[in-house]
């Protein structure tokens, strides 16, 4: 693993140059391929870095380069000389960072959002709960519960795809599971991090460490991709001590399932599922491949594919803050996606993802919906 904060620059330069120049990475790429722009390709990015790193001055076309990839990981499973490439990128954002010339101002403005508001999506933090009905909130403990269990619901499924924060707790909640959820939830930081900087996404990731110990929280249940990766890898990599077993709702809901606390009836459905980049190839402790297509099973649901590796399955378009940096992007990955989705409605288990998938449907006047996957469950017990 690269370490972001005493960056080995040889060891770094040594790895770059280490590239042939075959440019297969390129051709999996989601920003390359809709830009033909070589400055947004894995190539041109390492290229980029390079510079970066040998204190070389990069013009801004070169800068925003950086700040369009989505960190998907797709180029890492590509290259024959088994160059991190995407970890390279996003070291070479924490160098910019260091240096004052990064990141971008529309970082910026999320990350003030971030510290002021608890929340990298602009919403008002008296409304974070307003995804809870009544009948659930006044009988909610939230903080108070003695529960070592903490459903975390992250930004997006608080504020933008609220489906995805109320369908996990209904689904905990009709299988007798213990937990608890907060009353005023922080962000996870991983945003920051991703912008680059590191030196504020740490303190976040310390003052969120210190919440879970003085709540007594062991196990962290979350429904986003983003929160997953933040927690499961990019918190243990800074802080060693960080011991919480991190698990994804979809993990959760499986094994309640297979202990029978959970009875699934079919719906009848045909979708395409897609596997979000920070639950598959990117999660540290296993990509969840498998649990999500065997629910969906159970569940009575046909599922198309999107590739033939669910480990290649491509990326929404929105990772790693792109959509502020160049929106069009994220519109002709997603619009690029759609055109391999044999179903209406397309399927993850990432609320970014829906979310992502929804502005691409309304940019391009398409006939797609997309939901996140606990909809289904949820139905599905209901029955």
């Amino acid at each position: 693993m690269i370490n972001d904060i005493d960056m080995d620059l040889n060891r770094l330069l040594a790895e770059i140059n280490s590239c042939i120049d075959c440019k297969e990475c390129n051709e999996i790429c989601d920003t390359y391929r809709v830009t033909n722009d070589e400055l947004k390709s894995p190539n041109g990015r390492l290229k980029i870095a390079e510079k970066v790193f040998s204190n070389i001055q990069i013009t801004e076309e070169q800068r925003i380069g950086l700040y369009t990839c989505t960190l998907c990981g797709l180029c890492d499973l590509t290259c024959q000389q088994e160059i991190r490439i995407s970890e390279i990128i996003h070291s070479s954002k924490v160098r910019l960072v260091k240096e004052d010339k990064a990141p971008l101002e529309i970082h910026n403005k999320i990350i003030r959002g971030i510290i002021e508001k608890d929340n990298s999506v602009g919403g008002n933090p008296e409304e974070r709960l307003n995804w809870l009905p009544e009948s659930y909130k006044t009988k909610e403990l939230f903080e108070k519960k003695d529960s070592d269990t903490l459903l975390f619901l992250g930004c997006m499924s608080s504020f933008r795809v609220t489906e995805s924060a109320l369908a996990p707790y209904e689904i905990l909640k009709l299988a007798d599971f213990d937990f608890k959820i907060l009353e005023r939830e922080p962000c996870c930081g991983e945003y920051v991090y991703s912008a680059g900087n590191l030196d504020i996404a740490k303190k976040i990731f310390q003052e969120n460490i210190e919440l879970f110990k003085t709540l007594g929280v062991k196990n962290l249940i979350v429904t986003c991709g983003g929160c997953l990766y933040a927690f499961d890898k990019i918190y243990r990599k800074y802080f060693k001590d960080f011991n919480i077993k991190v698990r994804h709702i979809i993990e959760v809901i499986y094994e309640l399932e297979e202990i029978n606390k959970i009875t699934l009836k079919p719906l009848n459905k045909r979708i395409t599922y897609h596997d979000a980049c920070r639950i598959g190839r990117k999660y540290k402790s296993g990509p969840l491949y498998s649990e999500p297509r065997k629910l969906l099973d159970k569940c009575g649901i046909e599922v198309k594919e999107l590739s033939k590796n669910p480990e290649e399955c491509p990326c929404c378009g929105a990772g790693s803050g792109i959509r502020g940096v160049d929106s069009s992007i994220c519109i002709k990955i997603g619009k690029e996606l759609f055109s391999n989705v044999e179903s209406k409605e397309i399927v993850t288990s990432c609320p970014l993802c829906v979310f992502n998938f929804r502005y691409v449907n309304y940019k391009n006047q398409m006939d797609k919906e997309s939901k996140y996957i606990t909809d289904y469950i949820l139905d599905s017990m209901k029955k």
